[in-house]
Order: C-alpha cells, then sequence, then structure tokens
C-alpha cells in the first residue's frame, strides 16, 4: 500500500519542482499514511480472519512499507523516460501502470499476510486475505492521490497531427532530442527535413526562458497564456475581456511531463513541448491536441517572416 509514497519520494527530477499538490500528497502519505493504512489493514485482517491485532500491525507495517520502496526502484518515472510513450499512448500505459502496481505490491505483501497463518489452508487464507484488504485499501488510495493533474488528457481530444489546420500555415523547427540536429517541418509536409544549426539558429528569438508568459506571434488575441516550472502547473490561459480560464497539465505518478518553449500563434493555436521532447500542437478552443515532432526547444515562423 506504500506504493504512492515510492512513486513520489524516488528522486527523479520533476519532484525538485516541489508545491505540486502531488508531491505533497506524497510526503503526507509517507509521513502518517502508511502507518494509519497498515493500523486500519491490521484491524480488518484481525476481524475478518481471527488473526492477533497488535502482531498484524507490525507486519503490516513492514509489507506497506516494503512495497513503497520496491515501487519507487521499479516505477517511478520509468513511463516518462520511454521514447514509445507519447501523449498519444500514455492513457494506455497508464491503465498498465497502474494494474502492474496492484499486482507489484499484491506480491510483495502476500508474505506478510502468511506470516500471520493461523488457519488449516494458510496460503489460501493469506491469499484471499491479501486480495481483500490489499484491493480495499488500495482503492483508498486511489481517491488519496486524485490531486494528480490528468486535464491534459480529460480536457483535449488526442488527434492525428493531419487533422488540425491552424491560419496561417506555420513553419516549425526544432532540435532532435539528443540535441545534435536541427530539423524543419514546413506546410504541406509529411516529414521534416534537416537543416544546418546555424539556420535553427537564425530563426530562433535568442535566449528566451522555458517558462513563464508565452509569447505571441499574434496582437489578435484576448487570451494570455502562461506555463509554469513543475509539471503540475502546465498550461494556464486567462482571457482578459471575459475573465474566463484554462489550464491543462499532466502530473501522475506513472507519468508526468512540464509544458515548456510554447508560442501562441494567430487564432489561438499553442506550439508547446510536452516533456523532453514532444513537440505539440494544441487548440485550447476546441480543446485538440496533436503530436507534431518528436524533438525540443521548438521555433515557430510564420509567412513572411
Amino acid at each position: 500500500m506504500g506504493l504512492g509514497i515510492g512513486l513520489v519520494l524516488w528522486p527523479t527530477p520533476a519532484w525538485a519542482n516541489g508545491g505540486s499538490a502531488l508531491l505533497w500528497t506524497g510526503l503526507l502519505h509517507l509521513v502518517v499514511g502508511n502507518a494509519a493504512i497498515a493500523y486500519l489493514e491490521a484491524g480488518l485482517l484481525s476481524w475478518w480472519f481471527g488473526a492477533p491485532r497488535g502482531r498484524s500491525t507490525l507486519v503490516l507495517l513492514g509489507a506497506n512499507y516494503a512495497s513503497a520502496w520496491a515501487a519507487a526502484l521499479l516505477l517511478t518515472g520509468r513511463f516518462s523516460q520511454y521514447p514509445a510513450i507519447t501523449i498519444e499512448t500514455v492513457r494506455v500505459w497508464l491503465a498498465i501502470a497502474a494494474l502492474l502496481s496492484f499486482l507489484l505490491t499484491l506480491a510483495i505483501e502476500y508474505p506478510f499476510f502468511w506470516l500471520l497463518r493461523q488457519h488449516k489452508r494458510p496460503r489460501a487464507t493469506a491469499l484471499k486475505a491479501t486480495l481483500l484488504i490489499h484491493g480495499l485499501s488500495y482503492l483508498l488510495l486511489v481517491g488519496w492521490y486524485s490531486s494528480s493533474q490528468t486535464t491534459l488528457l480529460t480536457q483535449t481530444q488526442i488527434v492525428p497531427a493531419a487533422q488540425l489546420q491552424p491560419r496561417p500555415p506555420f513553419t516549425l523547427s526544432y532540435l532532435s532530442p539528443d540535441g545534435t540536429q536541427a530539423w524543419r517541418l514546413a506546410p504541406g509536409q509529411p516529414q521534416p527535413v534537416a537543416i544546418d544549426r546555424a539556420a535553427y539558429a537564425a530563426m530562433a528569438p535568442g535566449p528566451q526562458p522555458s517558462f513563464g508568459p508565452v509569447p505571441k506571434l499574434t496582437a489578435a488575441s484576448d487570451w494570455d497564456y502562461y506555463t509554469g516550472a513543475f509539471s503540475a502547473a502546465g498550461l494556464t490561459g486567462y482571457n482578459r475581456q471575459t475573465q474566463a480560464r484554462q489550464h491543462f497539465a499532466l502530473e501522475t505518478p506513472f507519468a508526468f511531463w512540464p509544458i515548456s518553449h510554447a508560442t501562441h500563434l494567430p487564432g489561438d493555436w499553442l506550439i508547446v513541448q510536452l516533456g523532453r521532447d514532444q513537440g505539440c500542437l494544441l487548440h485550447p478552443g476546441s480543446r485538440r491536441l496533436a503530436l507534431m515532432a518528436r524533438g525540443q526547444k521548438p521555433v515557430v515562423t510564420l509567412p513572411g517572416t
């Protein structure tokens, strides 16, 4: 049951930008959550299966902390690092991660339940107790970690890039994921073409912060956008006329991608970098999002510029 603790505490770059609700939820879980869950599980084990309450509490404390650190070693941040996992596939991988975490902690905690055996069929009883009690407390943790930011998935429709046709069309230049090669994707091109780093540097507007107010290539918009330095902050939009707000972010225990290097285009389209190397096109008005390129530091040029 300590899975969420390990996922939050394991030292990955995402947690260095402290302050997100998910981080503090995990810290609180570490300080008192495991003890509370162990006490609850011990009570259920004593009530339903007749195990000694005091001994059960001590054993299940060990079970919860063991599953936490095992999960930290095996799962934390893994799904944010694999190149095959993108905004187009992350929904499936999040479901797989949730299932894997349940099975992993189930396997780790089973021996601890077996230590509390008192019945003629200890293996079957331990398995039944593990599934029942672990399943109930796992549901509690699902609610506890509902502070995860998933609006980038729940409030957008992921579509192929070909379905999005911003006007005017733009040219996208960017660096490869390792930063060694520059690429350009022009309107009507099915694939990007390699360009010199000097050509890319000439189009870049100069040193700019990765996060903060999003630069505009249009004056005909009431929207202002901002990106935050950690995953939960994501992208925030504010309409100066209507005071409407928008927010898109992805920060879960299994996958967390900050939004950076954004550009605000005519028609309230946005080019953003998601995570380390996903160049995405977002239209907040229609809530559509597409993966355009695999690279970093995108630079947008409009016709005539």
